[in-house]
């Protein structure tokens, strides 16, 4: 009996006792490679059971994921029950990455022609902007420094280092420099900028084989050797010398240097050379020609040639036929004119002599003056002395003799002064250019109908002249016998 009792105590006890209760979800998470973001997910076991956003919260801080929780989305996602999504919980704090260096060109670096076009489209071959000046420490190109970046945080509140941007670096030639704080390639001469295989440089002498529709119009701050010839119509500008292996044809060239063509320049009537120093050319035909030195050839032809200095024909012909040459100091040929008799001038320009004669005469003047008003102070210094000597043999007494030698020594300072200051203003003067020097020399012959000019005197040879020099002596046109100083030019 006992033993059935207790059986049923058990069993009552059994029944009382509350039976484990079986969970309706369970959480599941998963965090991405880099741990910048957790995702949930939701596995639902009860089909009707509703997920409290707090057990969310829970679950993320049992497993130490404290930055970046994402409540308003976690909060949202219980109320809708949007269940069977994955919810991005978490989204940690990306890193910003560094940018990196850049490294600009401040010149056009392409290989391309640039071509002009005009309002109506019309394309411009010949300048074709091919050559980029520079002048000493301009810029050529620049870096932009590589930019700090941003750390980030991961869902565990641990940093998320970022990366840093690139460094750049000049690739650079002859002629160029790195500024002192590094970000700056400059040009270390006047030249033309060029990039090749990835490399800045400058040159400062310009080389190319023609002047044509290839390489367009030259313009170019030092200077130019051009290898073959320049084409027509097209120019040549440089700062520095130009020197052309070739001819030139009808075309422009203008140089603050020297200009040398080693063949020969044919102008058609529209070629132009324009120099501050020495034009040397084979010959020189059809042209225009200025120089504000000398002009060297072996033949002029039909062209307009002024030189500030001399015009000087070398060679077999050394001639000038046709045209007019004219200079300040000498021209000198073995044969001016032409058998044909083609109208020949040849003109000595003596604007400037005159201009140096007018000043030398001012000078001399204002010398004459000068030297006229030393002398009156120097008679008036003597007779001071004078009167000194005679105040002394006075009968006045010694107060008043002192008093009165007093004002007179004072008067001689000042004069002595005046005489030292007049003596400084006495320029000097050199001996005047002699207008004999002026001349033309032939060590031919000058044919008949060349006209010659030597500043105000004119004279129209009407027989051929032969073996002479040719010069105003201040009142006509005179000819004379070379001498060996004249034939050594």
């Amino acid at each position: 009996m006992s033993l059935t009792n207790e059986n049923k105590a058990v069993e009552v006890n059994n029944s009382i006792m509350p039976q484990e209760e079986q969970p309706k979800y369970i959480i599941k998470d998963l965090v991405s490679a880099n741990k910048l973001k957790v995702y949930i997910r939701i596995e639902l076991i009860d089909r009707e059971a509703e997920v409290d956003c707090k057990e969310i919260f829970d679950y993320l801080s049992e497993h130490d994921i404290v930055y970046g929780i994402r409540e308003e989305e976690i909060k949202s996602f219980c109320k809708e029950k949007e269940y069977s999504k994955e919810l991005i919980a978490v989204q940690g704090k990306e890193p910003v990455d560094g940018k990196d260096a850049e490294l600009i060109y401040d010149f056009d670096i392409s290989s391309e022609n640039k071509f002009i076009e005009d309002d109506v489209g019309t394309i411009d071959f010949r300048n074709l902007n091919n050559v980029v000046n520079v002048t000493k420490d301009t810029v050529l190109c620049h870096i932009i420094p590589a930019q700090e970046g941003e750390d980030g945080i991961d869902v565990y509140g641990n940093p998320v280092s970022y990366k840093k941007g690139k460094s750049a670096s000049f690739n650079y030639g002859s002629n160029t420099h790195v500024s002192e704080d590094e970000l700056k390639l400059l040009a270390s001469a006047d030249g033309c900028v060029e990039y090749k295989n990835g490399k800045v440089y400058v040159d400062n002498v310009y080389k190319v084989n023609n002047v044509d529709n290839n390489t367009g119009n030259i313009d170019f701050i030092g200077s130019v050797v051009i290898n073959g010839d320049v084409k027509e119509g097209f120019s040549v500008t440089a700062k520095g010398d130009i020197k052309i292996r070739g001819m030139v044809e009808g075309a422009f060239i203008k140089s603050d240097g020297e200009v040398v063509i080693s063949k020969g320049m044919n102008g058609m009537g529209k070629g132009t050379i324009v120099a501050k120093g020495n034009i040397t050319s084979k010959y020189i035909e059809n042209a225009t020609i200025f120089t504000e030195s000398i002009v060297y050839a072996e033949a002029l032809i039909n062209s307009e040639v002024v030189a500030k200095d001399s015009v000087v024909l070398r060679g077999a012909n050394a001639a000038i036929i046709g045209g007019t040459t004219r200079a300040e100091n000498i021209i000198s040929a073995k044969t001016i004119g032409s058998k044909t008799n083609p109208e020949t001038n040849v003109i000595i320009d003596l604007n400037r002599y005159q201009e140096e004669l007018k000043l030398f005469e001012s000078k001399r003047r204002l010398n004459i003056k000068i030297e006229k008003d030393i002398n009156d102070k120097k008679n008036e210094v003597r007779e001071l002395d004078e009167k000194v000597d005679l105040i002394a043999s006075s009968s006045l007494d010694n107060e008043n003799k002192n008093a009165v030698k007093r004002q007179l020594l004072l008067k001689k300072i000042k004069l002595n002064n005046d005489i030292s200051d007049l003596q400084r203003q006495l320029t000097e003067i050199m001996p005047t250019d002699n207008i004999e020097n002026h001349k033309i020399i032939c060590k031919g012959t000058i044919y008949s109908n060349t006209r010659i000019t030597i500043g105000w005197m004119k004279y129209r040879v009407r027989q051929d002249i032969s073996y002479s020099k040719v010069y105003n002596d201040g009142n006509d046109i005179t000819i004379a016998a070379l001498n060996p100083g004249d034939i050594e030019m």
